[in-house]
């Protein structure tokens, strides 16, 4: 394109205001080439493609989840035929794991390089990932200042979408540095899900509730959203239970006055920890028997987490930010047997918001219109989404990028079966 020319053999010179002439109209042309794609109406010529890429574990305990997003995805594409109109879209599906086998786990290392890649891929239109919080704190800041969406099926951490809890629209710039929002995910937050465990105590008709945290981070926005929402629906929180996380035996100072705090029978247990309680009933030699139970997050969930348990702790119910398959709405439900059809396996809870995270991408290149190859206009598209139906139910995407679906499910725990007994909202 740099390249010098000069006249063929044969063909007369042309005059200096001619020349003058063609040469700037050639200077508008480039001008017009190197800023088509990025340029919001440049229109979409056929046979143009853009890019999505897809990062989740997709090996070791996380595997199978991981799995389910990455088939979710591509589901939702190969409904679409992998097409928005006149425009192809493609998908690449890459592993944020590191270590070889079983001791495979997410990496921030390999979560950056999956955004890094993406990032620096011209037709690049999205990114859908992470699956945990913790890799996205990787992976956002790199989409982020290249100005690519990034819709999470999974990351439901607070400061993805802003820097601590109850800060409205402030913007958390260590993982969002641009200045402006590209950052979105499908699956409530954190916080939603602390609220729908209140609400499910006041569904137990728990009029008292004791909290106890493990003072990391996630279990101190857990125990506050909780307390808020249960103080709301006039249920009466406490604190206690200092030894409720803790692995040391029975011997050390502090457990009796725990266990003995215990003897009230309070009616609810909120353990609002990033990790499991464990041996806390064992220790109190079987005296855990709070009426409503002990209640604690999709930590719990987790692969390994239930075999660190205690055989008299394992008596729980366990709140989930995602669905159940067997709860999901009727579109929901056609999605189940689709998913069942194309890979032999029933899916995981994590599969229809793999699917969605892909389908509302499709949906948001759709309506950037004439703009779908264009970074910036997809992005203002998914933060235009309203109202939208989907195999979740129905949802927008507000101001700082959180999903307004309010659904989620409450699981029962006893001994090695875990079952899904209740459907949740936030109150």
């Amino acid at each position: 394109m740099g390249e010098s020319r000069v006249n063929p053999p044969g063909r007369p010179s042309r005059s200096p205001r001619v020349a003058a002439a063609a040469a700037l109209a050639a200077l508008a042309a480039l001008a017009a080439i190197g800023s088509g794609c990025a340029s919001p109406g440049s229109g979409i010529q056929p046979g143009e493609h853009v890019t999505v890429y897809v990062s989740a574990p997709l090996r070791g305990p996380e595997g199978p989840e991981g799995r389910d997003v990455a088939d979710g995805a591509s589901l939702a594409l190969a409904d679409k035929r992998g097409r928005v109109g006149e425009l192809t879209v493609r998908a690449v599906y890459l592993d944020e794991t590191t270590a070889p086998g079983s001791h495979a786990r997410w990496s921030g290392a390999a979560a950056a390089a999956n955004a890094r890649r993406a990032a620096e891929d011209s037709t690049s239109i999205a990114y859908l990932g992470d699956f945990d919080s913790g890799a996205t704190r990787f992976s956002l800041p790199i989409t982020n200042e290249a100005r690519l969406l990034q819709v999470s099926p999974a990351s439901s951490a607070i400061d993805l979408v802003q820097p601590y809890l109850g800060a409205g629209d402030q913007l958390p710039d260590e993982v969002q540095p641009s200045g402006e929002r590209t950052f979105g995910r499908v699956i409530p937050s954190d916080e939603a899900q602390a609220r729908a465990g209140a609400g499910w105590a006041k569904r137990l008709r728990a009029r008292q509730a004791l909290v106890a945290t493990d003072h990391s981070d996630f279990g101190a926005m857990m125990k506050s959203a909780f307390s808020e929402e249960a103080h709301a629906l006039g249920i009466r929180v406490t604190g206690g239970l200092p030894r409720l996380f803790k692995r040391t035996p029975a011997r050390l100072h502090g457990v009796a006055a725990a266990c003995a705090s215990v003897l009230i029978r309070p009616p609810l247990i909120y353990a609002a920890g990033a990790r499991p309680p464990v041996g806390f009933a064992d220790r109190c030699g079987g005296m855990f028997r709070p009426k409503r139970g002990l209640m604690a997050s999709d930590a719990l969930l987790a692969p390994g987490a239930l075999a660190a348990l205690g055989p008299l702790d394992r008596r729980l119910l366990v709140t989930s930010a995602a669905l159940d398959p067997s709860q999901l709405p009727a579109s929901g439900r056609r999605f189940v047997r689709a998913f069942r059809s194309r890979y032999r396996r029933p899916p995981g809870r994590y599969a229809a918001y793999g699917y969605e995270a892909m389908a509302v991408v499709l949906d948001s290149i759709r309506r950037a219109g004439d703009s779908g190859d264009d970074r910036d206009s997809v992005v203002s598209a998914f933060f235009d989404t309203r109202d939208r139906h989907s195999i979740l139910g129905t949802y927008s995407i507000d101001d700082v990028g959180n999903t307004t679906l309010n659904r989620m499910s409450g699981y029962r725990i006893v001994g090695e079966h875990v079952r899904a007994v209740v459907a949740l909202k936030v109150p």
